[in-house]
C-alpha cells in the first residue's frame, strides 16, 4: 500500500521519455492504487500529475491553474495531449523545411 502511494508521489517524466507513456504509467498507478481500494480525489490525482512534469509544462501548468477553482484530470490530460501534439507538429514541419 505504502509503495503504491510513494510511486505515486515521486512520480517524475524522464527525459526522453514520452508524454504518452508518461501519462500510462501514472494511469497505472492511479488504477493500482484503487484496486487496493486507495483513492484520490480527481483534483488530487491532476495536481500530482502536473507536480510530475518536466519544467518544460511549467507554462501550461500555470495557465491551467491560475484563476480556476476546479481542474479535472480529464482536462489536463487533453491539453497535455494537445500540447504534445503541437510540438510534434512543429517538429515535424521544422524537419520537412
Amino acid at each position: 500500500m505504502i509503495i503504491g502511494k510513494h510511486k505515486l508521489y515521486t512520480l517524475k517524466m524522464t527525459i526522453g521519455k514520452s508524454l504518452e507513456d508518461h501519462l500510462d504509467d501514472f494511469n497505472k498507478i492511479i488504477l493500482d492504487l484503487e484496486n487496493i481500494e486507495i483513492t484520490l480525489e480527481d483534483e488530487d490525482q491532476t495536481l500530482l500529475l502536473l507536480r510530475s512534469l518536466p519544467n518544460e509544462f511549467d507554462n501550461l501548468s500555470n495557465t491551467l491553474i491560475y484563476g480556476r477553482d476546479t481542474l479535472s484530470l480529464e482536462e489536463v490530460q487533453a491539453a497535455l495531449l494537445t500540447k504534445e501534439s503541437r510540438r510534434k507538429s512543429k517538429s515535424k514541419g521544422d524537419q520537412d523545411a
